[in-house]
C-alpha cells in the first residue's frame, strides 16, 4: 500500500515538472511572439521593439501588443499593434486595418525549444520568408 501511494506521489511530481513551462506556445510568451513576428517581417532587430501598452480585445479576449521602434536610418518612430492567435501573428500600423485578409500575407510562428521561426506567407505564393530567433534575443525565459 505504501508503494502505491509512494509511486502515485511521485508521478505528480514528475508529472509537474514535466508541465512547467509548458503553456500554450512553450516557455515563449505572446508578447515574445510579437516581437519575433513584428521584427522579422519589419526586418528589424526584436531588440528594438517596445511594448507601449497591452488591451485585452474584447470580442476574442486576445492581448493587443501597442508596440513601437524606432528606425535607425531615419529615427522615425513607428506603431504597430499585435494579437497573437493560435499559430498566426496578426498586425496592423498603428491603428489602421488588422492585416488578416485573404490579400494580405499571412504570418505563422513554429517554436521548437528555445527557438521561433516566423514564416511570412503571401496570398500569391510568392517571395515566402522564414526568420529564426532564439528565446534568449527576445529577453529569455519568463518566470
Amino acid at each position: 500500500m505504501r508503494i502505491v501511494t509512494l509511486f502515485k506521489a511521485s508521478l505528480v511530481v514528475l508529472v509537474t515538472a514535466m508541465l512547467s513551462g509548458c503553456g500554450e506556445f512553450g516557455d515563449f510568451t505572446t508578447e515574445q511572439i510579437c516581437k519575433a513576428s513584428i521584427a522579422a517581417i519589419k526586418k528589424k532587430s526584436p531588440t528594438v521593439m517596445t511594448v507601449d501598452k497591452v488591451v485585452v480585445e474584447a470580442e476574442t479576449e486576445l492581448d493587443i501588443y501597442y508596440m513601437s521602434y524606432r528606425r535607425p536610418d531615419d529615427g522615425g518612430k513607428w506603431h504597430v499593434r499585435c494579437k497573437v492567435n493560435k499559430t498566426r501573428a496578426i498586425w496592423s500600423q498603428n491603428e489602421g486595418r488588422w492585416r488578416d485578409q485573404a490579400q494580405d500575407p499571412t504570418i505563422r510562428f513554429v517554436i521548437d525549444g528555445d527557438e521561433i521561426t516566423i514564416n511570412e506567407s503571401y496570398p500569391d505564393g510568392s517571395a515566402a520568408s522564414n526568420v529564426t530567433f532564439n528565446i534568449s534575443y527576445l529577453g529569455g525565459k519568463q518566470k
